[in-house]
This record gives C-alpha cells, structure tokens and sequence, in this order.
C-alpha cells in the first residue's frame, strides 16, 4: 500500500476525497489529512507518506509554498495538485517544482481514479529498479559546473537505460524526469534571474509527455540535457574565472536595465581595460557583445512570452531608438522583430 497525505483547507474536499475513493483497491491509503502547507510539513516528519495530494488556495501557508518546501527537503513524495478551472493559469507555476498532474474541481471520480493509476505506476517503478543514483547525481552536478565529463556521464546513463526492457518506459521517464528536475531546481535556486531569458519551467514536462517508443523518450531526454547545459555555457554564470563569472551574472540579473562598462568595472573593483581585456582572452568575446547578445535573447523573450510589442520591448530594455533596435536584432537573430513575432507567437499582430 502506498501513503497517501491529503491537504486542503475545506473539510468537505477532504471527507469528499477520502469517501469518494476506493483507495485499497487501487492500492493507496490515506494517512494522513492537513488544513494547509504549514500542517502539511509537520505530518511528513511523523508519517511516511508517498503522495501528496494538495490544493493551491490555503490559508498559513498556500500550495505552491509548501510543494517548495517539500522539494527544498529532499522530499521524494510524489505531488498532486487541486485546482479549479479560475486557478490553472496560478497553478502552473507548480509544473516548475516537478508536480507529477492535477486533478480538476469539481472532482470527478473518473478523473482521480486515472491519476492514481498512473502514479502508482511510478511509485511501483521507483521501488523496482535498480539503478543507482550515484551516476545520476555526478551527472547532474556536472551540469551545473558545465563540466565536459556531463556528456561521457549521459551517454553512460543512456546506455544503462537501453539495456532494461523496450516497454518500461515508465521507468526511463521516472529516472529522467528526476534528473531533470534536480538540474532546474538548482538552476532556479542560484541563477533564477535566468528565467528572464530561458523557459527553464519547459525542462519539467517530460513526464507530462506521451512517447511512442522508449528511443523517442531517450532521444528528448538527451537533447533537453545538452541545452540545459548549452544554456548555463551560453550565459557563463559559472564560468571558471571568477572575474567573468561576476559580471556574467551581474548582466543577467540586470538584463533589463541600462549596462555600462563603467559600472561593471566599478561594481568589479578593477579598470574598464583591464577588464575588457580579461574577459575578452578568457571568453574569446568582446564584453559589450555578451551585453547585447543577452539583451536581445531577453529582447525574443519578452516579445514571446509577454506578448510585448516591439516598441515596448525596444523602452523596456533601455534603447531609445527603435530602428537601432530592430537592426541590432536583424544582426543577432537574423529576421527583425516583426518577422520574429510573425514566426513564434500565436495572437501576432503588426507592431512597431
């Protein structure tokens, strides 16, 4: 039997799923029930609990808190989200914490009993194989110090995977998807102004995902991998020299304001030639082109993601001049803004 925690601040909802239910025969029980995150916490000190079913809107302390929490522990529960229709566009902002699915309100017993089905398949899966996690954990911290060995660690892991059985992709997906949300956890942990410039909440869907062979899975796992780690070499947030790591990371946390050398180099502690110096024999790069470089990766973002138009953009991340602008773009991206815009998002509009 697995153990199952229930939070929800409405005593109906809680009585509701645990009636509702037929938990032993799927192969769950309840042990436990919370009001809210903060009683949530203090049950999985006193219980052994392998799901966590949670709602979003709580008082003390809400869904998204204590799914942080749990994660920031180590917790190895698997979480399952409530929400109602009003509250998805909020809850997607729990995907990002590794949350395994949801369940819709008004709860619809169909609904839930599939959900459990499929995560009792995971939690089956994660007792049965026999993999180590040591292998997984070098590959995920060489990652994040973008090491070279990461790629001779993923292969290794990729071959490891191929020899179980064609049909256990549940398994492959389990391992992966772990992986997976350790790198982007750290990520956002450390660097999360990153997020201004990457979608890193995309590198958590792997599990959401249906695949129709075992290869596709491995193949998507792989190429997520190698970008996550392109993504921290492209930006050099963890760049040896700690020099350029400094002022790598000073430019992303203030990709959206007005960047000088006079104020890196003051920031520093050093001269603006011997910084410019530095950092172009290290990088092999001119300062000023990293600057615009990650502007305008912010520049596709916020054009992107934000639906923002290309004038705003322009304001936002301090040109003054929009034909500049879109020029610089053109040289970067290789289309103007307005192609960009044609191209990526969905409700285009002409926009200067």
């Amino acid at each position: 039997m697995f153990c199952v925690q229930i939070v929800d601040d409405e005593p109906i909802v809680r009585l509701g799923l645990k009636k509702l239910i037929p938990w032993e025969q799927l192969g769950f029980r309840v042990v436990c029930e919370a009001q809210n995150g903060e009683e949530g916490l203090q049950q999985l000190k006193e219980n052994k609990v392998d799901l966590i079913i949670t709602d979003i809107e709580m008082p003390i302390m809400d869904g998204i808190e204590y799914i942080k929490r749990v994660k920031e522990s180590k917790g190895k529960q698997v979480i399952v989200i409530l929400t109602a229709y009003a509250e998805f566009g909020y809850a997607k902002s729990a995907i990002r914490y590794g949350v395994a699915d949801y369940i819709l309100k008004p709860i619809v017993e169909e609904q839930i009993i599939k959900v459990l089905e499929q995560i009792k398949e995971k939690l089956i899966v994660s007792i049965d194989r026999s993999f180590s996690r040591e292998k997984d954990n070098k590959l995920i911290e060489s990652v994040l110090l973008t090491d070279k060995k990461a790629f001779e660690l993923l292969e290794d892991i990729l071959e490891e995977e191929a020899q179980y059985d064609k049909e256990d992709i549940s398994g492959t997906c389990f391992r992966f998807s772990y992986i997976l949300e350790e790198i982007v956890q750290a990520v956002n942990k450390k660097y999360y102004n990153l997020n201004k410039l990457e979608r890193l909440d995309l590198y958590l869907t792997l599990n959401q995902q249906k695949y129709m062979t075992k290869a596709d899975l491995m193949a998507q796992f792989e190429k997520e991998v190698k970008s996550l780690f392109s993504i921290l070499e492209s930006y050099m947030v963890v760049y040896k020299d700690n020099v350029v790591r400094l002022a790598c990371q000073y430019v992303v946390e203030h990709v959206d304001d007005k960047i000088s050398l006079t104020e890196i180099s003051d920031a520093l502690g050093i001269s603006k030639n011997y910084f410019c110096s530095l950092f172009k024999q290290e990088t092999s790069e001119n300062f000023l082109n990293y600057v615009t470089r990650t502007k305008i990766k912010r520049a596709k973002y916020l054009l992107k993601e934000k639906n923002m138009r290309i004038y705003e953009v322009c304001n936002y991340l301090g040109y003054t001049d929009t034909t500049y602008f879109t020029k610089l773009f053109k040289k970067y991206i290789g289309m103007t803004p307005n192609e960009y815009k044609k191209t990526e998002c969905e409700n285009y509009e002409i926009s200067e």
